[in-house]
């Protein structure tokens, strides 16, 4: 015979708690009728958990959880979010850094009025750069002797002009892998900077470039 399970009533034992089954076709036969009741008590407490309902035991104890409550446990925790990326630097006017290339950890250095990759040379300097803005176009220019990065006749990249114009003009472009290309104006076209055969001269290329990673430094005025 089929009973409809409707409500949960506590009974005289505050221990236990019981669940309110009514027979439709014969409402006298139900889980509340006195005699069914005391055959229940009389072979253990009802625990409720043929019908997904939780039990108690005592005032103070802590419910056992549903299967629902874990669905829902596991539906808050894959909704967090993910870790946000992380944050590149962009080169920017007014700023200085360090231009480094990331696959060989070599700078951007001036050693001797010669432009070229170095490993880092500590104090000796020459690697800083200040990016500079003239009509919409960024420039690099050596702190410590004014000379701005540029290029020359010959698609060789120099540093021996303290003025900023057409041949020390740069733009940047981010590179989908990370780092920024750094390309300069040869007339009506941008050429992207790349690093020589030696690995350490710099040149012009209509190719693809080299990703350079920029590393913000505190501007002069900073440190004093």
């Amino acid at each position: 015979m089929t009973k409809f399970c409707t409500a949960q009533v506590r009974c005289q034992n505050p221990s236990h708690t019981q669940a309110v089954c009514v027979n439709p076709s014969n409402p006298a036969d139900s889980s509340l009728h006195p005699l069914k009741m005391k055959e229940e008590f009389d072979t253990g407490p009802y625990t409720g958990s043929e019908f997904g309902i939780m039990s108690t035991e005592g005032d103070n104890s802590t419910p056992t959880p549903t299967n629902s409550d874990t669905m829902a446990d596991s539906f808050e925790t894959d909704r967090k979010p993910a870790d946000a990326p992380q944050k590149e630097t962009v080169p920017w006017p007014g700023n200085t850094y360090i231009i480094r290339d990331p696959k060989s950890g070599r700078q951007i250095t001036l050693v001797d009025g010669e432009l070229r990759l170095e490993y880092h040379l500590g104090n000796q300097g020459g690697y800083h750069w200040q990016c500079i803005e003239k009509d919409g176009w960024l420039g690099f220019r050596s702190p410590s002797d004014n000379l701005h990065i540029g290029h020359d006749n010959c698609g060789n990249f120099i540093a021996q002009k303290t003025h900023h114009r057409d041949w020390e003009y740069f733009n940047t472009r981010a590179h989908p892998d990370g780092g920024h290309l750094l390309l300069t104006r040869r007339w009506n076209v941008q050429r992207k900077m790349t690093i020589g055969p030696d690995g350490q001269k710099l040149m012009e290329t209509d190719g693809h470039g080299t990703a350079w990673q920029f590393e913000k430094v505190p501007n002069v005025a900073e440190w004093e």
